[in-house]
C-alpha cells in the first residue's frame, strides 16, 4: 500500500517525532509533505492530492478546529486525523463535529497504531468516495430519466418524485402532490387497496393501470409499476417505482365490438345483470334487473349496488363489495331480497366479480342477480 500524507505542524520536535512514526511502519509505504502554518496546510489541502492528512490540533497561526472547518467549507473532502496533547470526550466530541475521521494522541502513539489510523481513513475516505459517485451517478439518472420516478412511504409518506413525474402530473402543488397522489400510490384512491394487496401478496404490481387527476385538473390515465422494498425485520421501508401515462388508446373499433358483445348478452340474459364503476354505482343495467326491481334500466344508472336490495340486506352487499374492490378476492356472492315498488322479493343471490385492467387496477365490478336454487344451494 502506498499514501500520500499531508503532515499540519508548526512544533519541529512534534514533526520530527511524527515522521520517524511514519518511516517505521513496514506495512504501508508513505510519502510525506510536511507544512508548518494553517494557511499552508489550506493551500494544500485544497490542492487535494493527498490520500490523508495529520493536521495539529494546537498552532500559533489557529487551531486545527478552525482549519477543518475551512477546509469543509470550501469542499475539501480529504480525511482529516488530528493530533493532540492530551485526549478528553471533549476534543473528540469537538473533532467529529468538525469533520475529522479520527484524533490520535501524541504522546500516546506508536507505528503500529499510526498506520492502522492512516490506512483506516484513506480506507473510508474511499468507500465514502466512492459510495458519493454512485449516489452522484443515480441522481443524475434520476433526474434525467424521461420516466416518471417516485419513493413513497409504506403508508404513503411522499418521500421523493423526480422532474419527470412532475411535470407528467403537469407540476401539482404541495397538497395534492402529498396529499392525494404519494398517499395513493400515483393511483386513484379506489384502486390502492388493490394495490396494496398486490404489493404485499407478491412484492412487486407491473403495469398496473388506473387514472388519476394532475396538477391542472385533467384526468391521466397511467400505467404504474412498484415494489415494495422492506427493511430490518422484513418490515415494509418503502414502495418506489414508475408512472407512465397512457397517451394511447384502444382502437375505437375493438371497443366497439366489445361493446356490442356486452349489448347482447344483457339482452338475452333472464338474470339481472350490471356493471358498477369503482364506486360501486351502478353502469348499463340490463332489462332483466329492471324487471327484478320494477325499473326502467336506464333509472338505475348512477344508483348504488345496495340500493337493490333490502335494508336488512344492504351491510351485507357494502362488505361484499368492499371485499372485492379491494382485492381480497376476486368475487363474492351474497344472499339478498330484492326490493321494488311491490315490496320485498323472495331470496335472489347476488353475485359481485372484479373487472380489471392491465396490472389488476380496478375497472368496476360485474353484477349478476338470479333467483335463489331449490333447496337454497347457489
Amino acid at each position: 500500500d502506498f499514501l500520500r500524507v499531508l503532515l499540519v505542524e508548526d512544533d519541529e520536535a512534534d514533526q520530527l517525532l511524527i515522521r520517524t512514526l511514519l518511516d517505521r511502519m513496514s506495512g504501508t509505504r508513505m510519502e510525506t509533505e510536511w507544512v508548518r502554518t494553517a494557511a499552508e496546510g489550506l493551500e494544500r489541502l485544497e490542492s487535494g492530492v493527498h490520500d490523508v492528512c495529520l493536521l495539529d490540533y494546537v498552532m500559533e497561526s489557529g487551531t486545527g478546529l478552525d482549519l477543518l472547518r475551512q477546509a469543509r467549507a470550501r469542499g475539501v473532502r480529504t480525511p482529516v486525523v488530528l493530533l493532540t496533547g492530551k485526549g478528553s470526550r471533549e476534543v473528540d466530541l469537538k473533532a467529529m463535529e468538525a469533520g475529522a475521521v479520527d484524533y490520535l494522541v501524541k504522546g500516546e502513539m506508536d507505528p503500529a497504531l499510526l498506520e492502522r489510523t492512516l490506512r483506516y481513513s484513506a480506507a473510508l475516505h474511499r468507500d465514502r468516495e466512492a459510495l458519493r459517485r454512485s449516489e452522484e451517478r443515480f441522481r443524475a439518472m434520476w433526474e434525467q430519466l424521461p420516466l416518471g420516478l417516485f419513493r413513497v412511504g409504506p403508508d404513503g409518506e411522499f418521500m421523493d418524485a423526480n422532474p419527470a413525474l412532475l411535470r407528467i402530473l403537469d407540476h401539482p402543488d404541495r397538497h395534492l402532490l402529498r396529499g392525494r397522489l404519494a398517499s395513493n400510490f400515483f393511483v386513484a384512491p379506489t384502486d390502492r387497496a388493490r394495490l396494496l394487496h398486490t404489493l404485499e401478496e407478491q412484492g412487486a404490481a407491473r403495469g398496473f393501470e388506473s387514472r388519476i387527476a394532475t396538477g391542472a385538473g385533467h384526468p391521466l390515465r397511467v400505467r404504474v409499476t412498484a415494489r415494495l422494498q422492506r427493511g430490518p425485520g422484513g418490515r415494509p421501508a418503502y414502495v418506489e417505482g414508475s408512472v407512465e401515462p397512457l397517451a394511447r388508446h384502444r382502437p375505437g373499433s375493438e371497443l366497439e365490438e366489445e361493446a356490442a358483445g356486452w349489448r347482447v348478452l344483457s339482452e338475452i340474459a333472464s338474470a339481472g345483470i350490471a356493471r358498477t364503476d369503482s364506486d360501486g354505482h351502478l353502469r348499463g343495467a340490463n332489462p332483466g334487473l329492471g324487471a327484478l326491481v320494477g325499473m326502467d334500466p336506464l333509472e338505475l344508472d348512477g344508483r348504488g349496488v345496495w340500493t337493490l336490495v333490502a335494508p336488512a340486506d344492504r351491510d351485507a352487499v357494502g362488505a361484499a363489495f368492499e371485499s372485492v374492490a379491494s382485492g381480497e378476492r376476486d368475487r363474492a356472492d351474497v344472499l339478498v331480497r330484492p326490493v321494488s315498488e311491490e315490496g320485498t322479493r323472495p331470496p335472489h343471490r347476488l353475485r359481485l366479480a372484479a373487472i380489471t385492467g392491465r396490472g389488476g387496477s380496478l375497472l368496476g365490478l360485474l353484477v349478476l342477480m338470479e333467483a335463489e336454487a331449490e333447496g337454497g344451494g347457489p
